[in-house]
C-alpha cells in the first residue's frame, strides 16, 4: 500500500486510548510479511521483530503511539444529546463545531457535531466534557445503540492541499508517526542488522504514557528511538520563541520534562542527517512523552526523540508537511544502517 493510501486509512480508523484495537489490526497486516514475528503487551502495544544476526544481540526499539485525541460517551441525556470526556489533552477553543463520529462496541458508527454548552459558548466544560449532537431525538432512542463509554472521535477526512506538498487531517498526532514505522520496516525488509530491531506501537500515550510502561518491559531495549509530533510553532505573527518550522525537516528534541536526551545519541543523529544533506531542527518541548518511561526502564536506555512539526496540534484539523514526512524517513532508515552494536555500547557509557 502506498504511503498516502495507507494515510488516508489511517486517519479514517478510530483509535483512542484505550480503544486502539482497529489501528492494531492495521498494524498486525501491515507488520507481518516484512518481519520474523509479531509481538504484544496486555495493555495492547504490538511491536515487529527483526531478528538481527549477532547471537544474543542488542536490542533497539523504535517506537510510535497510535492512540489519537478523542472522547468516550459519560452520560445520555434526556433530550438524546450525549455528554462525552475528553481523553487527552484537547484544544478546547477548537472544537465547537467539529464534525464527530461515535463508534459502538458492536463497530456501529454515528455521525455528529461538537455544540455548545451555553449561552456563553462553553464548549469544554470543568469537567472536561463537550456536548454531542448525533440526531437521537430521546435518551431511549440513543440508549438503545449508545452504551457509556463507547468511542467518540473527529470525523473529518484526510486531503492535501492544491501543491500536494500540505496533508491535513484531524489526527496526525497518533497516525503520522504509525505510518512511519510501518515504511521504515518495509524499507528494511531485505537487508540483514547485527541488532534485534523492535519497530511499534504503544497504546494510551495521551493520557499518560501508561502503554510506554508495559512495551519498555516487553522489548527491554538497550536503545530506543521515539517518534512523534510536535507543536509546530512558525506561523504566528509575534511568536515568543519560533521553532517547529513546518517544511524545514525532522525535529531533534533536546529536552523535554520527562527525559533528557543521550547527548552522544543526538550527535550521532544530527551527523547523519547532515551527511544525508537533510535540514534538521534542534526542538524542545514542554510536554512529556513515551521516552520518559522508555528512558528510565532498568538500569537506563539511551533514548532518542525523533518528531515531524504539525500546525494545529490536537486541534479537529491538523497540517503536516509532505517533504518533512519524507525527510524524517529518510533519516531513520540512514541512522538504523549506519548503526552498530558498538555504537550501542558507546551509547550507554556516554555519560560515564
Amino acid at each position: 500500500m502506498e504511503t498516502i493510501e495507507r494515510l488516508k486509512t489511517l486517519v479514517a480508523t478510530p483509535g483512542i486510548s484505550g480503544n486502539e484495537k482497529y489501528i492494531s489490526q492495521f498494524l498486525k497486516e501491515a507488520y507481518a510479511p516484512y518481519c520474523d514475528e509479531i509481538l504484544y503487551d496486555n495493555l495492547g502495544s504490538i511491536y515487529a521483530l527483526k531478528k538481527g544476526t549477532t547471537p544474543k544481540a542488542p536490542r533497539v526499539m523504535i517506537n510510535a503511539h497510535m492512540d489519537e485525541l478523542g472522547f468516550i460517551v459519560r452520560k445520555i441525556q434526556e433530550n438524546g444529546t450525549l455528554l462525552a470526556l475528553s481523553l487527552g489533552k484537547t484544544n478546547g477553543k477548537a472544537l465547537l463545531g467539529q464534525k464527530v463520529k461515535l463508534t459502538t462496541r458492536n463497530a456501529e458508527t454515528f455521525f455528529g457535531v461538537i455544540l455548545a454548552q451555553d449561552k456563553s459558548d462553553t464548549v469544554l466544560n470543568k469537567e472536561n466534557a463537550v456536548l454531542l449532537d448525533l440526531g437521537f431525538s430521546s435518551a431511549e432512542e440513543a440508549a438503545a445503540v449508545v452504551q457509556l463509554g463507547d468511542m467518540v472521535t473527529f470525523a473529518s477526512e484526510f486531503f492535501t492541499s492544491g501543491n500536494q506538498e500540505y496533508w491535513y487531517a484531524p489526527n496526525w498526532n497518533g497516525r503520522l508517526s504509525v505510518s512511519q514505522t510501518i515504511d521504515l520496516l518495509v524499507a528494511l525488509a531485505n537487508e540483514t542488522l547485527p541488532f534485534d530491531l523492535y519497530i511499534g506501537c504503544t497504546v494510551q500515550e495521551q493520557v499518560g504514557t501508561r502503554g510506554a510502561q508495559t512495551a519498555a518491559n516487553l522489548v527491554a531495549p538497550d536503545l530506543a528511538i521515539m517518534l512523534d509530533t510536535q507543536q509546530a510553532w512558525d506561523y504566528q505573527k509575534d511568536p515568543v520563541d519560533k521553532q517547529g518550522v513546518v517544511g524545514q525537516g525532522p525535529l531533534l528534541t533536546y529536552y523535554d520534562p520527562s527525559v533528557l536526551p543521550n547527548r552522544l545519541l543526538l550527535a550521532t543523529a544530527k551527523q547523519v542527517c547532515d551527511q544525508q544533506e537533510l535540514m534538521v531542527q534542534p526542538y524542545y518541548s514542554l510536554e512529556g512523552s513515551d521516552a520518559g518511561w522508555i528512558n528510565k526502564l532498568r538500569t537506563g536506555c539511551p533514548t532518542l526523540l525523533l518528531g515531524q512539526a504539525v500546525r494545529n496540534l490536537d486541534a479537529g484539523i491538523q497540517s503536516a508537511s509532505r517533504t518533512d514526512y519524507l525527510a524524517l524517513q529518510t533519516a531513520l532508515q540512514a541512522f538504523v544502517r549506519q548503526l552498530t552494536n558498538e555504537q550501542i555500547t558507546a551509547f550507554k557509557e556516554e555519560n560515564r
